[in-house]
């Protein structure tokens, strides 16, 4: 990992706002002995540097004096190159130390709203937008996100109906470095560590990656996929991307072996079909739907419909040949 994350993460952690991605990615930083000695070398730095007055008009430059000036009785006098090294290191972490009082000054700047598992989660922004987030999700956004561009993260899926404003852009960061560029619109994301895709309803959205040339512009009925740096577009033909948020489920002429995993996922079972019924399950089709019914009462009208059988196994429900 490039130093300067490191000493971002490193920075984070000791101010108490690291994430629990980035902590992972540091835990598994600090596996190294070198690396371990680095961390504790630095916050060490910290400690020593938590006497910089809370004054707006943040001094870089005396603040880099007091810590170099504790940085040196711990330098090894045999070792040059380390003593650089941990000024190349102070030197960042002081810039950062001073972005990382910013954000703690004003603890109440940055809004963090999950949905509990197994709770839809419905709220409105300042600006009028309404999210509805899916059980599981979270977003993340500035008190005062209306200034200039509006910014929300988001972790896991959620529906966005978003307030017209051309002057202040809506902006969804996803996991995986995704962005989506919406002036008034409704849309669906779902959002993965590896992949971002977008379903819109109503309106238009651009769906852009960092390491993309160019994003898409998706209307209403297009759905965008973001996945490994590259940005597609197609005709939307999921009929369930919203049966979270509705509690319906429909099936048209659909293969078993399709329904399936969308079962599995609405109700948020372990559902599978067994080996020796797949091919079958690829040809049996149906045309059904499902409205605020439990897993149970959904199987079973698909096995008076489509004829098969299945059976609780521990904690996975198996579909097999009648």
């Amino acid at each position: 990992m490039e130093p300067n994350y490191i000493y971002e993460l490193i920075t984070k952690k000791l101010s108490a706002q690291i994430t629990p991605e980035e902590d992972l990615e540091l835990s598994r930083w600090l596996e190294s002995a070198e690396n371990q000695a680095e961390y504790e070398a630095l916050t060490n730095i910290w400690k020593g540097s938590n006497n910089i007055p809370a004054q707006r008009q943040y001094n870089a430059h005396n603040a880099w004096d007091k810590v170099e000036s504790r940085i040196q009785p711990v330098q090894p006098a045999t070792v040059k190159t380390m003593r650089w090294k941990y000024a190349a290191a102070a030197a960042i972490l002081v810039l950062l130390s001073a972005a990382a009082w910013w954000m703690t000054d004003k603890p109440n700047d940055i809004r963090e709203i999950a949905a509990n598992e197994g709770r839809i989660k419905d709220l409105q922004l300042d600006d009028l937008s309404k999210v509805t987030l899916r059980p599981g999700a979270k977003i993340r956004y500035s008190k005062n996100y209306q200034h200039h561009k509006r910014v929300v993260e988001l972790t896991g899926e959620a529906y966005f109906e978003v307030a017209s404003d051309p002057s202040h852009p809506f902006l969804v960061k996803t996991p995986d470095q995704s962005t989506i560029e919406v002036l008034g619109t409704a849309f669906a994301v779902e959002t993965k560590q590896e992949a971002t895709t977008v379903i819109v309803t109503e309106g238009r959205v651009r769906l852009a990656h960092p390491s993309s040339q160019q994003g898409v512009i998706l209307t209403s009925g297009l759905k965008g996929v973001s996945q490994q740096g590259q940005v597609v577009a197609s005709d939307n033909d999921d009929l369930n991307f919203l049966a979270w948020k509705t509690g319906t489920l429909k099936f048209n002429d659909t293969p078993l072996v399709d329904i399936v995993p969308q079962l599995a996922d609405f109700y948020g079972k372990e559902i599978r079909i067994d080996d020796s019924y797949r091919d079958a399950a690829a040809i049996q089709k149906a045309t059904i739907s499902f409205r605020d019914q439990s897993c149970e009462d959904a199987l079973h009208e698909l096995q008076l419909l489509l004829g098969f059988n299945y059976t609780q196994e521990g904690n996975t429900i198996v579909i097999s040949r009648r």
